[in-house]
């Protein structure tokens, strides 16, 4: 579905996609106008821009499968760190991709083209990260609508722990300890119960797939998690410790509706002097991202050999934020325009 709707977003925006796939896979997606037509791995490795949208586990085997190739690859995987290890082991211009946008509704045949409107996309950057690749991706990312994100690997996949694979474990624990309290439980839960172990409902397949592939993260999570239980656990009798608790859950929660901004449509340049190691572009991007600052475009502008200016377009709202926390972090930084 990931694939399929990527397929018919990057034809709208004008670009010719071939396929790889099982027949009859290609056969629907070329029916649906996925993709301009049917193509070989052979073919592919001539690409502009390869994607590999294929379930998390199948992932590290198509970018071996891919090697060697000149071409520009990323990916759609829910988990990043150990992907980006194997590509860049295998010496792939690999930017790693992640949107947050999806269905329950799997197959090419659930495939929108405006699926990724609006929605954050995150894309991996490491000290080995070729500034222009990334570049050329997240372009791509927004012709689909999306919003690209710089993020590290690691903390992507802590992020994801937390925010995603943490609230799938813990549906399904809820279900089976109700199961177990009683067996009719079940039968008499309300939309509280519901609400928190809908996601019990997802693949089983895919998400066993999706937790092993993150698991380092994951068992970080679940101590955290663990924690804070065995924390809740103690004050169970503490009426005004377990009232503090549920404020500060209240106002954290409150909080998830002021995330995203409203931005002004006036865009700047932030140039910041850099020098020219390993590195430096991926501290970058990744400050800004972690910070919810949207990257629009960059470009590398190169004086000498030993420095360079790496110079960031962003919504003019956020360039007083991004020149602060770029100060703070050790970076000069000058607004442009």
């Amino acid at each position: 579905m990931i694939g399929g709707s990527i397929g018919l977003a990057a034809r709208k925006a004008g670009w010719e996609v071939v396929g790889v796939d099982a027949p009859d896979v290609l056969e629907k997606a070329t029916e649906l106008g996925a993709v301009n037509r049917p193509s070989t791995l052979k073919e592919v490795r001539g690409a502009d821009l390869v994607v590999l949208a294929a379930p998390i586990s199948k992932v590290a085997a198509l970018i071996s499968d891919l090697t060697p190739t000149d071409a520009l690859v990323t990916d759609v995987a829910s988990a990043k760190n150990a992907i980006v290890l194997e590509a860049e082991e295998r010496s792939l211009r690999f930017v790693g991709g992640h949107p947050m946008a999806g269905s329950q509704l799997a197959g090419v045949a659930n495939a929108k083209p405006d699926l990724f409107h609006g929605a954050r996309y995150f894309l991996t950057t490491t000290h080995k990260t070729n500034p222009d690749d990334y570049r050329e991706v997240a372009g791509f990312v927004r012709e689909l609508g999306a919003v690209p994100t710089a993020v590290d690997p690691e903390k992507h996949d802590l992020l994801m722990a937390a925010l995603s694979h943490l609230p799938h474990l813990m549906a399904a624990a809820l279900l089976k300890v109700a199961s177990d309290i009683s067996p009719e439980a079940l039968s008499f839960a309300g939309p509280s119960f519901r609400d928190l172990t809908r996601v019990g409902a997802s693949n089983p397949g895919l998400w066993s797939d999706i937790l092993a592939e993150n698991a380092p993260a994951l068992g970080e999570a679940l101590a955290h998690f663990a924690g804070a239980m065995a924390q809740l656990g103690s004050e169970i009798k503490d009426r005004r410790a377990i009232e503090n608790r549920f404020l500060a859950a209240r106002e954290a929660y409150d909080a998830l509706g002021g995330i995203l901004v409203e931005k002004s449509g006036e865009n700047v340049d932030v140039a910041i002097p850099v020098e020219n190691r390993p590195g430096v572009f991926a501290e970058v991007t990744t400050l800004m991202g972690s910070n919810g600052i949207n990257i629009l475009d960059l470009y590398v502008r190169h004086s000498n050999t030993e420095r360079a200016a790496l110079v960031l377009t962003l919504d003019s709202g956020d360039s007083g934020s991004a020149r602060e926390l770029l100060q703070r972090s050790g970076f000069a930084a000058e607004v442009q325009g």
